[in-house]
């Protein structure tokens, strides 16, 4: 379709034209430019859209509550951020009847959800490597030592 008032290529399911603001229908908005829309059928109902906003929300929550545990995951956090602005989108643009505007919003949203989910899995995963190659480490290992040997005489008096 396309904007009878500026001419600019529009989605089929959108109400609202990106480019000038005019409100446009099924009448108002032709097919090709300067023509009107000849077609005798509505159109079929616009879809559900997916925000994916629990999806992000869990991810802020959760990188937030695991980089008490390792601080590798808060690098996970922006990006779940910029995933829960972008599920905010969604729904704006439908309420304004973009529903093209909207499904690309969703599909970033998800883009993000999953480089956030992956991100907190591989610090987690990066995390647990660290932490098992420093506990057999030969300096944890005489550091503990030492640490005993340090308080070997004291429970002894007790």
């Amino acid at each position: 379709m396309y904007c009878p008032k500026c001419g600019q290529e529009v989605g089929d399911y959108t109400n609202i034209c990106p480019a000038c603001g005019e409100l446009l229908d099924s009448n108002s908005a032709a097919t090709q430019p300067n023509q009107t829309q000849t077609d005798p059928f509505p159109e079929p109902p616009m879809q559900k859209v997916p925000d994916y906003k629990v999806q992000s929300i869990l991810l802020i929550v959760f990188s937030s509550i695991l980089c008490c545990v390792t601080c590798l995951t808060i690098i996970a956090l922006p990006f779940a951020i910029v995933a829960l602005v972008n599920s905010n989108k969604v729904d704006a643009h439908l309420q304004a009847g973009n529903y093209d505007l909207a499904l690309k919003a969703s599909e970033d949203t998800k883009k993000w959800c999953w480089v956030s989910f992956g991100i907190l899995i591989g610090t987690i995963v990066i995390s647990i490597i660290i932490s098992i190659a420093f506990l057999n480490s030969e300096f944890y290992r005489e550091f503990m030592d030492e640490f005993m040997r340090q308080y070997e005489n004291y429970y002894d008096y007790y």
